[in-house]
């Protein structure tokens, strides 16, 4: 924006802010697009004092900012999405107040306007960011280091769904002339060679080679396994010379994935009022649909990280099924799965597990295998931490 601007508004504006500083406060919105972010300013009675379009560049939208509204920006307002973080992360850094507002809730308020424009959505959220940001949940930035964390599970996640799907395709092809290969298989050299015994036999007794065709598949399964264990190895580092996480593991069922996936996901446990805000926070909660005399509680609402979920689940399960030792977490879950079954049980376990974890973040302590031992454990380590 080098031209200088001379709409009326603006001009009025600004006299008003040079008369008086105090008075003078702006809000911005912007409704951020791949290439170009529709920009529009509202003053503290909500009249639009200027809209524009620019290129998707914090740099330029600070320039923009400073250049024309000096000091009197009081908050810029944006939805989430792919460049939000990158956006509000550099506009903090050239000192601006930034909100990044949940978009579903902001779809929501904006679906009232008749005409959906930029330029539209633009005005929605700067008078949004004005005077709604009381009943619109304000969505927390994570840091770069928490972004790489969420990036190296997902790159993991993603290429163990691949190779299973993979497989499960190449089961498919074989299975259309008569050969089985055996479930079972932890790594995939195994379920190569179980893979190639099956296709000779198909050779054999159908006349029909499918090697030129499933060896490449084969391949490319063995491709991903590498890969997703190089990335758990990096993982393993990661957890290892981190103290929340290595207070995490010690938790039965908890392992490096699941400990780094919570650490993640929350990074500050400082912005939680309560412990059970987590589990709701992570959509392991019931939903509640409430009407006059009816009040339903329904299954989980499956809102926030659906990864840190399903490892929060895993945990769960591995908890219940497969660890021997004692804590009286997994008896609770164990009495569960009696009266509910057990796959209500470890939904529930992993909201106690979330609830835990939390917990043993905020006030510093270990994992204790019995409850009793939990209250003079938390009491040592605030004395502890307070002498």
């Amino acid at each position: 924006m080098s031209k200088k601007i001379v709409a009326p508004a603006y001009v009025a504006a600004m006299e008003r802010a040079e008369a008086d500083p105090a008075a003078a406060r702006f809000w911005v919105g912007l409704d951020i697009g791949f290439k170009s972010t529709a920009v529009c300013v509202v003053d503290v009675d909500g009249a639009v004092i200027h809209q524009v379009s620019m290129k998707s560049h914090a740099t330029e939208i600070g320039r923009y900012l400073r250049r024309n509204f000096k000091s009197h920006v009081t908050l810029i307002g944006m939805e989430t999405g792919g460049l939000s973080p990158h956006l509000a992360g550099k506009l903090r850094e050239q000192g601006f107040q930034v909100a990044v507002l949940d978009a579903l809730q902001v779809h929501r308020v904006l679906s009232v306007k008749r005409n959906k424009t930029d330029t539209n959505d633009a005005r929605g959220i700067a008078e949004i960011t004005r005077s709604g940001r009381d009943y619109l949940t304000e969505v927390y930035v994570k840091s770069n280091l928490c972004f790489e964390v969420r990036a190296s599970l997902i790159m993991r996640d993603r290429l163990v769904k691949q190779r299973r799907e993979t497989e499960a395709m190449i089961r498919g092809l074989v299975r259309v002339y008569g050969g089985r290969i055996e479930p079972g298989s932890d790594s995939p050299a195994t379920f190569r060679e179980r893979a190639i015994d099956q296709l000779c036999l198909i050779a054999d007794t159908e006349g029909v080679d499918l090697r030129p065709r499933i060896i490449p598949l084969l391949d490319l399964c063995e491709r991903f396994y590498i890969e997703a264990g190089r990335i758990e190895r990096e993982l393993d580092l990661l957890a290892a010379s981190n103290p929340v996480c290595k207070r995490f593991m010690e938790i039965p069922g908890i392992g490096t994935i699941t400990a780094l996936s919570f650490y993640s996901a929350i990074e500050d446990p400082t912005r939680f009022r309560h412990v059970d805000d987590v589990a709701a926070y992570l959509g392991l909660t019931p939903r509640v649909y409430q009407s006059g005399e009816s009040l339903t509680h329904g299954g989980i609402s499956k809102m926030g990280n659906q990864l840190t979920r399903t490892h929060l689940v895993g945990a769960a399960t591995v908890m219940l099924a497969n660890t021997k030792s004692f804590s009286t977490l997994k008896d609770w879950g164990m009495k569960l799965s009696k009266r509910v079954g057990f796959n209500k049980a470890k939904v529930a376990l992993a909201r106690k597990l979330a609830i835990v974890m939390f917990s043993l973040w905020r006030d510093g302590t270990h994992f204790m295998a019995k409850a009793a031992d939990v209250g003079p454990h938390r009491d040592l380590m605030q004395a502890r931490a307070t002498a």
